[in-house]
């Protein structure tokens, strides 16, 4: 193809980038026209989205409006609604949307991927998007930057989901990319009370996770707070510092469940087994004050949070300085929690 070679003749500019987006409006209209088996296309189809988009990343260094990006964005949107009507094309749009994806992300533009992900995950002629039949360069792509997307919406179920599905297909060998699912599956699962080996944070780079999981296993708040504190500005870079911050609420439950135990173990030393889950709140107030600083006010209104979003299970009697846990299942797991929390 003519645009191809000169592309490769133009280099890094303007005029280079216009001939590998000619290119990619070529190959589509090949792609689509084609009515038999063109399977063997994806692969050069993958290649001519990212050559443009490689190239407006080159020329944008020098200039911070991401003008040659934006260009490119065009164009591949062009080509996603082109193919995504004919769903005999669906393999061919997820290749254009994973590539749009990319760029949504890097240029600042991720709420765009809202519009993108709902159109992509329409059924198409009676056939929901079914991630095991697609090729794996498309099903892990597509996956990573869904469960990104789901991560900045908040949408933790859905994120785990779909990181761990993009995890799972992922080579053993392709390290990096591994590391990048897991720097927002890692977050997700200890949100659900799945906890990473230090082993395998160690083996991807991501010992900042380190101090946060012990913080959580403990119910260590001071200890949470200083690791927060250290890598704040890494989870913002992510854009995991939400979600992560959330797991303050997993280091409440667990020094709750401590101050539970003891009390629980002082009422049945004193031969009323029956009352251990009626508790004085101050032991809880004291707990509070000394691993987060908060007075009685305050610890109240963490325990009324825990109790709402299903973290602790029971009431509490302002009248009476106490709380009444729930007999069974005092502690839910976190993955039945709301999922507000």
């Amino acid at each position: 193809m003519e645009d191809i070679l000169k592309g490769w003749q133009a280099g890094v500019a303007e005029a280079g980038m216009d001939s590998w987006c000619s290119a990619l409006r070529q190959w589509c209209d090949r792609y689509s026209g084609d009515e038999g088996q063109c399977r063997w296309m994806l692969v050069p189809l993958l290649w001519f989205a990212s050559q443009p988009r490689r190239l407006a990343l080159e020329l944008d260094r020098a200039d911070s409006a991401n003008k040659y990006q934006a260009k490119v964005v065009e164009v591949l949107r062009e080509q996603f609604q082109k193919l995504h009507r004919d769903r005999t094309k669906r393999e061919g749009s997820l290749a254009i949307c994973c590539e749009l994806l990319r760029l949504y992300f890097h240029i600042g533009q991720a709420a765009q991927c809202s519009f993108l992900l709902a159109a992509v995950s329409q059924t198409q002629g009676g056939q929901k998007l079914d991630m095991k039949v697609l090729p794996k360069s498309i099903s892990v792509t597509l996956c990573y930057f869904w469960g990104k997307h789901c991560v900045l919406d908040g949408n933790v179920a859905e994120a785990e989901d779909k990181l761990g599905f993009a995890l799972s297909c992922c080579p053993p060998k392709a390290s990096r990319n591994r590391q990048k699912i897991l720097t927002y599956l890692v977050p997700c699962r200890l949100r659900k009370g799945r906890f990473p080996s230090r082993a395998l944070l160690k083996r991807h780079g991501l010992q900042h996770y380190n101090g946060i999981v012990r913080s959580v296993v403990t119910g260590n708040v001071r200890l949470f707070e200083s690791e927060f504190e250290e890598y704040g500005a890494r989870f913002i870079q992510a854009g995991t510092y939400l979600i992560v911050e959330k797991l303050k609420l997993l280091v409440f439950q667990t020094l709750c469940r401590q101050v539970y135990a003891v009390q629980a173990s002082e009422i049945e030393s004193r031969g009323k087994a029956e009352h251990r889950h009626k508790q004085d709140l101050m032991p809880y107030e004291t707990a509070f004050k000394w691993q987060d600083d908060c007075d009685e006010d305050e610890t109240m209104c963490v325990m009324a949070n825990l109790i709402y979003i299903g973290a602790v299970r029971g009431y509490m009697s302002d009248e009476h300085h106490k709380i009444v846990f729930s007999k069974e299942s005092a502690f839910p797991p976190s993955a039945s929690w709301s999922s507000k929390a």
